[in-house]
């Protein structure tokens, strides 16, 4: 019941008719309506297509509790385990490790 309402929001959310998905996915109207009316099931790979075609993330429609991150925050998350040994190091090695990283962007710039 979650995906089939998750499916129909997303559809709405991304301005798209019905008859716009069930042209994209290869699909008669009535099949996407029984989708989204939780009438049929969606396979896995109908789930990703579905998402791809609405540009949400493939938790959106299948996770109750899903939040969407920005990018901020997953890369906070990503990264929070190097902050934190970052700030136990003393003042001479975290300008040393300064000094590393902007090398290595720098010469990652001049790449381009």
């Amino acid at each position: 019941m979650l995906t089939a309402k998750r499916l129909k929001e997303a559809r709405i959310a991304a301005g798209l008719s019905q008859d716009e998905v069930a042209s994209a996915m290869n699909m008669s109207r009535r099949k996407l309506q029984s989708i989204e009316a939780d009438e049929a099931e969606v396979s896995v790979k109908g789930i990703v297509e579905f998402a791809r075609i609405y540009k949400v993330d493939v938790r959106e429609l299948i996770l109750e509790d899903y939040i969407k991150e920005d990018l901020e925050h997953i890369l906070f998350n990503r990264y929070a385990s190097v902050f934190r040994v970052y700030d136990k190091l003393d003042d001479k090695v975290k300008e040393d490790v300064y000094y590393l990283l902007k090398e290595f962007v720098d010469r990652k710039e001049k790449q381009r």
